[in-house]
């Protein structure tokens, strides 16, 4: 029996550790890829970087029931909103032990908590449907519930989220609120919503809300914002926000009117769940998908870390994430919401050095930001960010030069565009006097020709080969587009004249003629400089690479384009009495594009020697040559189809209708190809797998 003894006893031991619930987390160097932002030609793509973080303490003795949310105070104590246990719980990091805890009273569901720089706890309880706050000491103070002003009216009040400025104002995410963030003064008194969520509306519902009754749209579901999903303040009293289902203003950094100060909106996505700011501005989100966004003070996008996993526990990833803070060595903390672990992770020395770099830029130390974003830009060759930071650096030490190719590999056109303008200055006041001695030498050189020929021999041997050069058969048809860039009615009448009453070609006033081999390579001349135009202008204007574009349908589109339009024009223009052949209708498009062509070829050249500060001549050069283009094909069309202007007007409309249900139904009948396709494939596999 005393042999058993031992035997027995191990087993009773391990009955018992096998009925007490351990949760154990494997742990890995690295459980997830850090990722960074690269830019091409206006499409992003998120690469693989080195690690910015690493996974580091994992807490999973807590005892958490769906934790909701974290925050980090001054002294690195941890206060953990647990509403499955409903309470707060007070964890000092360092020690790794529970030092306090908030629980009962009239605390009921806690799901968002903050603390000030005093030590203030405020305490969002969506089950009381009130905010508390509490003392260092964990002591009720007060609770502020539903405001009783008349402008609040019946908007909900179920808080989910609190944080508070320096002056003691509340900023309240309530449950099911679209009116944007509630905003209560310091004695609980509603003082307004802080900011709101723009209404976002889908083609179909910007047509119903065009084309719909009053009834109609009455009876429709609203379209309501979208609620925000966390909010923040900083030290210096900056208030920022997180949404869902929006991905540009998913993350906003607030003015004091509640706008938006990422004005051109940030990289991100549409499961931002909450944010916080560490000491250096540098903004940290967590996504409900498990994932870590991290921007400078700017909303540039730095990394993106983490992943998520259901089935298995491990180190960094999550099953959900809703919450996220900072310790004061620029530890990230995360809590998983269904598993209910803590989670640290470590920065690594690269995101230590790109930190660095960021903090002695904004610091005005730019070459020792120089230096250190010159190391990161080792570690990694084509980190935009890196780029970036180095452009920056050398664009502030005045080499701007330098600065240029930076720039341009991190796709910064803004501030390329300010380098350049500095080169470009300099450049210019290299050249200038050449410049002016050249335009000097010319006006001279003019002078002693139009002195040496008294006879006007040199003159007439300019016509002669201009002359010579417009006869030719079809350069002189091609050329002749010019003319009808001039005088458009006049040159339009010649060409009616020509195909109409005569039906043969007429050269009209001068040399060249309309013809349909001149307008076939007119057309074709017009397709090569719209490449052009599309694909070679200088960087600062240039969006789409040759590479990303999609070439098959940039060529269909135009020359399906022309055609309908020539299609279309000579079946409205056939049933409504006008006098053009389909030959005349075909040539009308074609020798009114001169001034497009001139102004495409004018912004490509252009485009490399101005910056965003002369863009408005671009545009008024592209303008006024389509607006040219128009009026042009506006008289080819009243001449041609000998039209009265109201005629004129309403062939055109009837044209771009007819286009735009010729499209429609182009539509229509690939969609239901599509179908047809897929049904025959399906039905063959059904076929294939249960007959043969």
């Amino acid at each position: 029996m005393r042999r058993l003894k031992f035997p027995v006893c191990m087993a009773l031991i391990a009955l018992l550790l096998a009925a007490v619930p351990l949760k154990s987390v494997s742990a890995q160097a690295t459980t997830s890829y850090t990722y960074t932002l690269e830019k091409k030609s206006g499409a992003y793509s998120f690469p693989r970087t080195q690690d910015a973080y690493l996974p580091d303490k994992t807490v999973t003795d807590l005892g958490l029931s769906k934790p909701a949310d974290i925050f980090i105070d001054n002294e690195d104590i941890m206060f953990i909103c647990d509403p499955g246990n409903a309470r707060i719980l007070k964890y000092d990091i360092s020690k790794d032990e529970i030092t306090g805890e908030i629980k009962g009273g009239k605390l009921k569901t806690p799901m968002g908590v903050f603390v000030t720089a005093d030590g203030t706890i405020y305490v969002a309880d969506n089950g009381a449907k009130a905010v508390h706050k509490y003392n260092k000491s964990l002591e009720l103070i007060e609770s502020f519930e539903r405001p009783d002003a008349p402008s609040f009216a019946d908007t909900n009040f179920a808080p989910l989220k609190i944080a508070v400025d320096n002056a003691g104002n509340m900023y309240i995410v309530s449950e099911g609120v679209y009116n944007g963030i509630i905003q209560l003064a310091r004695t609980g008194e509603f003082l307004g919503y802080f900011a709101v969520n723009k209404t976002m509306l889908s083609f179909s519902q910007m047509l119903q809300k065009i084309i719909f009754t009053r009834d109609q749209l009455a009876n429709m579901t609203a379209t309501v914002p979208t609620t925000f999903s966390n909010v923040f303040v900083d030290p210096e009293g900056i208030v920022y926000s997180t949404s869902m289902n929006t991905e540009e203003t998913s993350l906003q950094k607030h003015n004091t009117s509640g706008g938006n100060m990422f004005k051109d909106g940030i990289i991100g996505w549409n499961d931002m769940m909450d944010v916080t700011v560490d000491k250096n501005g540098i903004i940290y989100v967590a996504c409900q998908r498990g994932y870590f966004e991290i921007y400078s003070k700017n909303g540039e996008f730095i990394f993106e870390f983490g992943s998520t996993v259901t089935n298995t526990d491990i180190a960094g990833l999550f099953a959900s994430l809703p919450s996220v803070a900072v310790d004061s060595k620029g530890y990230i903390w995360a809590v998983d919401g269904d598993k209910g672990y803590l989670q640290s992770f470590k920065p690594t020395d690269y995101a230590n050095m790109i930190y660095s770099a960021m903090g002695l830029y904004e610091e005005g130390r730019y070459e020792e930001s120089l230096d250190a974003w010159t190391e990161v830009l080792r570690l990694n060759q084509m980190s935009m960010l890196a780029h970036n930071g180095v452009g920056k650096a050398l664009f502030h030490a005045q080499r701007y030069e330098e600065s240029l190719e930076h720039f341009k590999v991190a796709e910064n056109r803004d501030f390329f565009s300010e380098a350049f303008w500095e080169v470009r200055n300099v450049t210019v006041q290299k050249v200038l006097p050449y410049i002016f001695f050249a335009i000097i030498a010319l006006i001279i050189i003019s002078i002693v020709v139009k002195k040496a020929d008294k006879r006007g021999r040199v003159g007439a041997l300019k016509t002669a080969a201009a002359n010579r050069m417009l006869d030719t058969p079809i350069l002189g048809d091609v050329l002749y587009m010019f003319r009808v860039a001039r005088h458009p009615n006049d040159r339009y009448y010649d060409i009616r004249v020509g195909n109409v009453r005569y039906h043969t070609r007429t050269r009209g006033e001068g040399h060249g003629r309309a013809t349909v081999i001149g307008a076939t390579v007119i057309y074709f001349i017009a397709f090569v400089t719209y490449m052009i135009y599309k694909t070679q202008k200088g960087f600062i204007y240039q969006y789409i690479a040759v590479e990303d574009m999609d070439i098959g349908g940039t060529v269909a589109g135009f020359f399906v384009l022309i055609g309908l339009f020539i299609v279309c024009n000579w079946l409205v223009t056939s049933i409504n009495d006008g006098d053009g052949s389909l030959k005349t209708v075909y040539m009308l498009p074609a020798y009114a594009a001169a001034p497009v062509i001139i102004g495409m070829l004018a912004i490509v050249i252009l485009s490399y020697g101005m910056t965003y500060n002369e863009s408005f001549i671009l545009t008024l050069i592209l303008v006024v040559s389509i607006i040219w283009s128009v009026i042009c094909l506006f008289c080819g069309l009243m001449n041609v189809h000998d039209y009265t202007f109201g005629e004129t007007v309403k062939s055109f409309v009837m044209t771009f209708f007819f286009m735009l249900v010729a499209v429609v139904i182009a539509l229509i009948v690939t969609i239901m190809f599509e179908q047809l396709l897929n049904f025959i494939v399906s039905v063959g596999r059904e076929m294939v797998l249960n007959v043969i």
